[in-house]
């Protein structure tokens, strides 16, 4: 079966990457979303199937024993994230590229196995402070309480790790303008897909 290329998508929670992907999907024809699979609960307007495949902690764990992830991560204690490497076939069968939006040591892992036909892109937030703002607004939409406060904390911890690995992606973007930061990326994709 012919590999076709990979977009990594990358970046700390919050820093943009789902936004910026969905642009990318809707600029570029070519390319797939990669659907992870995660043990986290599902969200308001989140659908199994299309943003993630939802599993339960088990079931998560029988698939890593069975050897049928791509990559995975343990990104907190019992929260899973990983790629199916059926879900990579199945798009590679369509003659389409793989765009992934994906934690920072799977977006590596991926491109440590697939590095000639993988672009790796770091979304970074210019500082804790702004970022801490936009997970308040994704996470505190209802009443905030200690589990949010928690929830938040954590990925601010999450965030400072993330942020040392950056170098190790092939670019590295500020998102401090949307608009802007869309443009680049799209610039960036456009060269690696369309290059001769």
């Amino acid at each position: 079966m012919k590999k076709g290329k990979m977009i990594i998508l990358s970046g700390p929670s919050g820093s943009g990457k789902t936004t910026i992907s969905h642009c990318l999907l809707s600029k570029f024809p070519e390319l797939k979303f990669s659907v992870s699979c995660t043990t986290r609960s599902i969200r308001n307007n989140e659908k199994h199937g299309k943003d993630y495949y939802f599993l339960s902690v088990n079931s998560f764990i029988s698939k890593i024993k069975t050897h049928q992830f791509a990559e995975w991560e343990e990104v907190y204690p019992k929260l899973f994230y990983g790629t199916l490497k059926n879900e990579m076939f199945k798009i590679w069968k369509l003659n389409q590229h793989i765009l992934f939006d994906i934690d920072v040591k799977g977006g590596l892992n991926l491109k440590k196995q697939y590095p000639n036909n993988s672009l790796s892109i770091f979304i970074m937030v210019n500082s804790i402070k702004i970022l801490k703002k936009r997970l308040f607004t994704r996470y505190c939409y209802e009443q905030i309480n200690q589990i949010n406060k928690k929830n938040i904390n954590l990925r601010l911890d999450k965030a400072i790790e993330e942020n040392s690995y950056a170098k190790l992606f092939d670019f590295v973007l500020f998102n401090i303008d949307l608009y802007q930061t869309k443009k680049k990326v799209i610039q960036i994709v456009s060269n690696f897909i369309y290059e001769k």
